[in-house]
């Protein structure tokens, strides 16, 4: 262990969840008004810091195989060499010691953002540096470097500076995607690995003479994957080679065979093979394989084989240029548009343009265009209006602005600037949606147009469209539920995409007033949809993606995802504006389905989820710090609010991350002497942070925790402490009430 290492410390609850990395701290505090930081936002920091340690651990891990082999390069029998590997084992041991689960290291090459210190300083081209390492659902990249460098500032120094090193070497040895298969980090899978980097070593030497060592792909380009199957399998080279010609024409022979419709290299084919699977085992470290640049796990079998389609052609064409094949697979994808910078986005349209072209000549053109242009225009729904905001289309030509203000030009495929100047004109559409209430703004029939294709219905139907939504609105702007309610049954044929329509521009509606009003009508629209997962995943992502920011809207998309939760629910029947602290008593009538959906999502982005948690609770503890707030402080009342929902939305998902919370929640509000209590300063906040506490409580029964009783009598015990807060007889009531009702059981 190293000295940095060493200074790695946490407290003795963190320690405890390091032993299992997501479970949760079972040590009752015995006397937690000794602590001089908030409880709730020490768990916040430690679960931060335990992800922060693994990120580390990453970095180092890829960090040292980047230095092994570019080591390599040089001689293969260099002691230091063999210290490399020693370290690198060392790194993913610790790795599988901390997660105490089956583990996969994984890295690709993104090449979406810029890569400097900002935007300014961020040279054009830096693209090429953009990786993203990955483990299980831990996530590391330049610019989350730099932010655990800030954070950890003794532990990570230089972390993004030698991050960086290692993707440059990447990019110089070619290396566009690596996966390493850790397992649980057993001997047995680490002297797999071991052997494994004996032959990557091997394969990236420039002094061996590579014709009798390296087996070539179907198309005749050297293929790492192949060579190492056959160096960690102990089987010649020409042997494979052999097989590789036996199965090549029927991979891209001139009638491909039907039944590996689905596979894109001969590779693929012979690691999914039983009858060469026995023989030659997959080995646990990948090297820029495809799978891992095309998604090819789809639930239809009929695109799948479209994809490989795809691949195929770009593995042909630039098989033997690695860096080429990676960017063209990714200007082709979804994927490859998420979080992109505007000057990125045109070069990736351009090479989307080549592929287009190259695609013209062959028979399956159609398939070919087909797969390319849905994939294209998934990716540019996704990306932000304000990127459009930067192009400019004016006929053929597209123009924008890059990040550090210069202009630049791109030539595309006709096909796609037909995409590009949909999303264009959606996004000055969408600004006319956003101010739909003011009277003044004039739809024209290329507003319709966009509407139309958006929700695939006919021009008359998105003219109605509009129509009902400037009904939902007085002469003043204010919104009328009455008038929205008349127009469910016309918005209910629209499905998902109205509601997403309707929750993007309407959540955020100015008044208090309309934002309640806008609450209660949309909910009665959500109990006609015969999809409501969709609507589920909408209010997930809306809340939790944005994981730095608090909106208004945090609260009613729990109020309405919590709806969701339940087969049936009485708010549809009245006006609400918090959700009925009854549901946590709901068993049978819990929609497991919706459930599972809200805790797989939950327990996946478990970091997000935090970062969530702690943004809220910063806000809150500044807040109820102050006398008087700022004009755009959020009030302490909306904050406890917005946390009680969280806290019911939890107990009914479930989950050791729910848990987790809810019982930090608990030792924080549940103690009168917490950091919370002695720095409020407006006593009347008292009886809303009593109702989170009285749900938290009684949301940690749904757990089945035996541990709880004791938190339970800890609070009962500081019951005197608790009515010391306000001298006044309704806060003593209120007090009274929260200690009967945390002691009454669930149902």
């Amino acid at each position: 262990m190293t000295a940095k290492e060493k200074n790695f410390s946490l407290d003795e609850s963190a320690q405890q969840l390091y032993k299992e990395f997501q479970g949760i701290d079972d040590t009752v505090r015995a006397d937690v008004s000794l602590l001089l930081e908030s409880e709730l936002m020490e768990f916040l920091k430690q679960e931060e810091k335990k992800l922060d340690h693994l990120r580390l651990l990453l970095a180092k891990a890829v960090c040292t195989l980047m230095d092994f082999l570019q080591g390599s390069r040089l001689t293969v029998s260099d002691p230091n060499q063999n210290q490399n590997v020693r370290a690198f084992l060392s790194i993913l041991k610790k790795i599988a010691e901390t997660t105490k689960s089956d583990n996969k290291l994984s890295c690709r090459f993104r090449g979406q953002q810029h890569v400097g210190e900002n935007d300014t300083t961020a040279q054009n081209d830096s693209e090429i540096y953009d990786y993203e390492l990955s483990l299980n659902n831990v996530i590391l990249d330049f610019n989350m470097a730099t932010i655990v460098e800030e954070r950890e500032k003794e532990n990570a120094k230089s972390l993004s500076s030698n991050l960086m090193k290692a993707f440059h070497t990447m990019s110089v040895l070619n290396i566009f995607n690596f996966s390493i298969d850790l397992g649980l980090g057993d001997e047995t899978i680490l002297a797999n690995i071991a052997l494994t980097l004996k032959h990557l070593a091997r394969y990236f030497h420039p002094g061996i003479d590579q014709t009798k060592y390296v087996v070539s792909d179907e198309y005749g380009y050297p293929s790492i994957n192949l060579t190492l199957l056959a160096g960690t399998n102990q089987v010649r080279p020409d042997s494979l080679q052999a097989l590789v010609e036996q199965i090549k024409p029927k991979i891209v022979g001139p009638e491909p065979a039907t039944e590996l419709s689905r596979f894109t290299t001969v590779y693929d084919v012979i690691i999914a093979t039983d009858r060469f699977k026995k023989k030659l085992p997959r080995m646990p470290i990948e090297v820029n394989s495809v799978h891992q640049l095309m998604l090819h796990n789809r639930p239809d079998p009929k695109m799948t084989a479209e994809a490989v389609q795809v691949s195929r052609l770009v593995l042909s064409k630039y098989g033997n240029n690695p860096r080429m094949a990676t960017e063209m697979i990714s200007s082709i994808q979804e994927e490859g548009y998420r979080k992109i910078q505007t000057d990125i986005m045109g070069k990736r349209l351009t090479l989307a343009t080549e592929f287009l072209h190259h695609a013209d000549g062959r028979e399956n053109k159609t398939i070919l265009h087909n797969e390319a242009l849905r994939n294209i225009e998934d990716g540019l729904d996704q990306i932000p209006d304000t990127i459009y905001d930067n192009i400019s289309v004016h006929g053929n030509e597209v123009s924008a602005l890059n990040h550090q203000g210069q202009k630049t030009m791109w030539s595309l495929h006709d096909k796609i600037l037909s995409l590009l100047s949909f999303f264009k004109q959606r996004s000055t559409t969408n600004k006319k949606i956003q101010d739909i209430a003011n009277k003044d703004v004039v739809f024209e029939q290329e507003d319709y147009e966009v509407i139309a294709k958006n929700f695939n219905i006919s021009l008359y139907d998105a003219s109605r469209l509009v129509s009902l939504l400037r009904d939902c609105f007085e002469d003043d702007g204010r919104f009328r539920r009455a008038s929205f309610e008349k127009n469910v049954p016309e918005f209910v044929q629209y499905e998902g995409r109205v509601f997403a329509f309707l929750w993007h521009y309407l959540k955020e509606l100015e008044t208090r007033k309309d934002r309640v009003t806008f609450l209660n009508s949309i909910q009665i629209l959500i109990a006609k949809l015969n999809r409501p997962q969709d609507v589920c995943a909408i209010l997930l992502k809306d809340i939790f993606n944005s994981s730095a920011e608090v909106s208004y809207s945090d609260r009613n998309g729990l109020i309405l995802g919590t709806i969701l939760l339940r087969k049936y629910n009485k708010e549809g029947e009245s006006n609400i504006e918090l959700t009925p602290e009854e549901v946590l008593l709901v068993q049978d009538g819990l929609n497991q389905d919706m459930a599972k959906m809200a805790t797989d999502y939950i327990e996946k982005n478990r970091e997000l989820v935090i970062q969530k948690f702690r943004s809220i609770t910063e806000k809150l503890f500044d807040s109820s710090a102050q006398k008087t707030l700022a004009k755009d402080q959020m009030p302490s009342r909306f904050l406890l609010y917005l946390l009680r929902e969280m806290i019911i939305y939890f107990s009914l998902i479930g989950g050791s991350m729910a848990q987790s919370i809810i019982k930090r929640v608990i030792q924080e509000f549940g103690n009168p002497q917490s950091s919370y209590y002695k720095k409020m300063k407006n006593k009347s906040e008292l009886r809303y942070a009593l109702q989170l506490l009285q749900a938290a409580c009684r949301g940690i029964r749904r757990f089945d925790d035996s541990r709880s009783s004791a938190l339970f009598d800890e609070i009962k015990s500081n019951q005197n402490n608790f009515v010391k807060l306000n001298g006044i007889r309704s806060h003593r009531i209120a007090v009274e009430r929260l200690i009967e009702r945390i002691y009454q059981p669930l149902g």
